[in-house]
């Protein structure tokens, strides 16, 4: 039986989640070197990775490699603190009146802003793999009413951005 390997990028974007998911801004003690390095440990410790190797057998019933690429993995998360701001409001924009940003469920608000980050900072990484991406993995952790919401949200700033590329493209001609 041959092993699949799941790509490095992937299990990136997932570690992503989970040290955005981690880190809380507002508190002054909560350090994301920190916060990256421990989950950089994490993937690198063998029995951490055996373990999580195991458990993705167990249930896809063939051997799983799971290996982080370290440098997207650091990037992203950087990337999330650093534009946090702006991501967020472009998270409130697409949030109807009754919603705040503040009431969104934690696991959800993580994955939105590694997502929307990686859609508006990465452009090297093209829209359609990000949203593929970003859906399998919210069809993973959430409920399928939150992978309609991921999908959607990051569809519209997807669109949005590609509108205002075509018309800053539009402008230097």
């Amino acid at each position: 039986m041959t092993s699949a390997k799941i790509n490095t990028k992937t299990i990136a974007r997932i570690a992503a989640v989970q040290a955005i998911y981690q880190y809380k801004p507002e508190d002054p003690k909560c350090n994301i070197e920190k916060i990256i390095q421990q989950i950089i440990q994490f993937y690198q410790d063998e029995r951490a990775a055996n373990s999580l190797t195991t458990n993705l057998t167990a249930s896809l019933n063939k051997p799983i490699k799971v290996k982080l690429s370290i440098s997207h993995f650091e990037l992203l998360v950087k990337s999330v603190v650093v534009n946090l701001p702006q991501i967020d409001k472009m998270i409130s924009r697409h949030l109807t009146a009754e919603w705040q940003i503040t009431s969104l469920p934690v696991l959800l608000l993580a994955l939105l802003r590694v997502a929307i980050c990686e859609l508006q900072f990465f452009p090297n990484v093209p829209n359609k793999v990000v949203i593929n991406e970003f859906t399998d993995i919210t069809n993973d952790m959430l409920s399928e009413g939150e992978v309609g919401f991921v999908n959607s949200v990051l569809d519209r700033i997807a669109k949005i951005s590609s509108e205002n590329f075509e018309e800053i493209a539009d402008h230097d001609i």
